[in-house]
């Protein structure tokens, strides 16, 4: 069962964007089912287990009854009780207002710390024992087995069949997992498996798919894998023929040109911060050029090729765009700064990093499938999300997936400070201060620095090294102890340094005395492309109403500032930082308009799709 989905015309897109999202709200979850779940909840504590088991062979609910307090409440209730002798404890009226929200399809915003992932599971049994297959999507596999792995008892207890998903599974096993009634697994895994399936109906008539189809999908940081992971398509490549001797020379002279070039006279910044030969160098191209044997050489095509030297050497760095692991490229993804080891750049982009780090160019690879998540997840005929940072994206996720964001309200008030932002002038003293400044609270609390990147964290650790104070770092080199940082991060005395997105979906639990002292500390130390970053970071202080705090620290020369396009709006306000006119207000600014061309990418994205498959003929 897949939805056949419309095409989103660009009136529409845009309409929705700024009034349709404001229209879409739909109410308290809870309201005409609350005081009904309660009322059978309650006729199931004094039971023995026996007598429990008995009465969840016996129940039956269609699914169309699910959200109807008369047929639907009791469902709820046998659900509720099995996940209460499972973990200890009872579930909160807004854990159950959140699954009851994600059975109707919304995108619900609940602070960390809430209990997201029993709401999450919750949802998915009451959905499974319905009837209704439900996929349970998350950003990484870690994530995947352990909320797979706290479920499945209570799965079993209700005669579910329950699985989990991760890319390096067979393909008999992946078709076994896939036919289950609840199914655990990365937003990526789906997304290829569903590439390898269009592809090989296309070559094999009697080709047996993966996926039986896309009914029920409960996406878990809905922000991250509906909003940042959409930038650019999906894409199932193959490795082709070998690569050319005379690209490789080529490559190798287009490296040496870009790393002669003279900055200022022979290239220069354009105003979207990519590199672009000058005259002077656009001469000095053509006469290096002259001695090079390749066709391209006398093509029009030589200055883009340039020019994409030049991006390979100096806009894309090690530690920041990419690391070298295993004597190969890999990806970091800028907007949660994890590996992707299943993404290149184009052709002669990804070989000229290649040379640059002093490794063998790889051969070209040859795209075979390719779909945006946008076009994935609008195929699922009921698609709803969880996530604490909903708010600044409420609009697209209206427009692009008709999810409508539901706030739901944490269960103890926050007591979680906010001790302002702080603008230094250089780099050096940024990190200086944050040194200082993490040392000194983590005397009697735990302490965590948020960055953008691999070099930033390794930048900072240098200082503390330096100062003979121990620290953890979690980064895209880390991803394998994530759980285990993770976990020791509230720890009083610690301090740990993590990109931006490391560790989410696990939560930082205080130990000791640290809710006492305060509770954890984070401070922002990065330009962060968006507020909503920023939210994510310091939303892992002050969980369930525990005592916490945060403040910011950024300087003038972090590439927060530096990169992406400089519109005449953006220079004001940078201009603003530097000479300390409402700082929290400019920044502010400068990430609403970095906001903005990331949602303009995202939509072109997928009117590009839409026009090319209307274009050949496909879906």
């Amino acid at each position: 069962m897949r939805r056949t989905i419309d095409p989103l015309s660009r009136p529409r897109l845009y309409a929705d964007e700024w009034v349709g999202w404001r229209l879409a709200r739909r109410g308290d979850p809870l309201a005409g089912m609350g005081d009904a779940i309660e009322a059978a909840w309650e006729e199931l504590y004094g039971l023995d287990d026996h007598t429990l088991d008995a009465r969840i062979r016996a129940s039956r609910v269609r699914a169309e009854d699910l959200l109807r307090a008369e047929r639907g409440a009791p469902a709820f209730a046998l659900a509720l009780e099995a996940l209460r002798r499972h973990v200890g404890f009872a579930l909160r009226d807004n854990q159950i207002a959140c699954a009851l929200a994600l059975l109707r399809g919304d995108c619900v915003e609940m602070r960390t710390g809430e209990g997201k992932t029993l709401a999450a599971g919750l949802a998915a049994l009451v959905a499974a024992r319905a009837g209704v297959s439900t996929h349970v999507i998350t950003v990484n596999d870690y994530l995947a087995r352990r909320d797979h792995d706290l479920l499945a008892p209570v799965a079993a207890r209700f005669g579910l069949r329950i699985a989990v998903l991760t890319q390096d599974l067979p393909d008999p096993d992946k078709r076994a997992a896939y036919d289950v009634d609840i199914l655990y697994g990365t937003n990526k895994t789906f997304v290829f498996d569903h590439l390898r399936d269009r592809r090989e109906k296309r070559v094999q008539t009697n080709a047996v798919p993966r996926q039986m189809g896309q009914a029920l999908a409960i996406v878990d940081e809905a922000d991250s894998v509906l909003i940042d992971d959409a930038t650019v398509p999906m894409i199932l490549s193959e490795q082709s023929d070998d690569l050319p001797a005379p690209d490789v020379r080529l490559f190798h002279q287009l490296d040496a040109f870009a790393r002669a070039a003279q900055p200022g006279a022979e290239r220069e910044l354009d105003g979207n911060g990519g590199w672009r030969l000058t005259i002077a160098g656009l001469v000095a191209l053509e006469e290096a050029a002259r001695d090079w044997s390749h066709p391209l050489a006398r093509s029009d095509d030589l200055v883009q090729l340039a020019e994409q030297a030049l991006a390979a050497r100096y806009n894309f760095r090690n530690g920041e765009s990419y690391i070298v692991q295993d004597e190969a490229i890999v990806l970091i993804d800028q907007a949660t700064g994890r590996l992707m080891p299943d993404r290149r750049w184009g052709y002669g982009m990804h070989q000229l990093v290649e040379i640059k780090e002093g490794l063998e160019p790889t051969t070209e690879t040859r795209t075979v499938g390719q779909i945006t998540q946008q076009t994935f997840f609008r195929q699922y005929r009921i698609l709803s999300g969880l996530t604490g940072t909903a708010k600044e994206c409420r609009s697209e996720l209206w427009a692009i997936y008709r999810l409508p964001v539901e706030p739901v309200a944490p269960h103890a008030p926050s007591q979680l400070d906010d001790l302002g932002l702080t603008v230094w002038p250089t780099a050096d003293a940024k990190w200086r201060h944050i040194h200082d400044r993490a040392c000194a609270v983590a005397e009697t609390r735990a302490v965590l620095v948020g960055v953008n990147d691999v070099i930033e964290a390794e930048t900072l650790a240098a200082h503390f090294a330096a100062s003979g104070r121990e620290v953890a770092i979690l980064d895209a080199l880390t991803e394998a102890q994530e759980a285990e940082l993770v976990a020791d991060a509230g720890v009083v005395g610690r301090i740990t340094i993590a990109t931006h997105l490391a560790g989410r979906g696990t939560d930082i639990t205080l130990q000791g005395g640290l809710r006492a002292a305060g509770g954890l500390h984070v401070i922002i130390g990065s330009v962060m492309a968006s507020g909503r970053l920023e939210r994510q970071l310091y939303g892992r202080a002050g969980r369930q109403g525990d005592p916490g705090s945060y403040e910011r620290a950024i300087s003038l020369e972090d590439r927060g500032l530096r990169d992406g396009a400089q519109t005449p709006w953006r220079r004001v306000m940078t201009a603003a930082l530097h000479i300390g006119l409402m700082p929290t207000l400019a920044l502010a600014q400068i990430q609403a308009e970095r906001d903005r061309r990331a949602r303009s990418m995202r939509k072109q994205t997928l009117l590009r799709e839409q026009d090319l498959a209307r274009q050949l003929g496909y879906r």
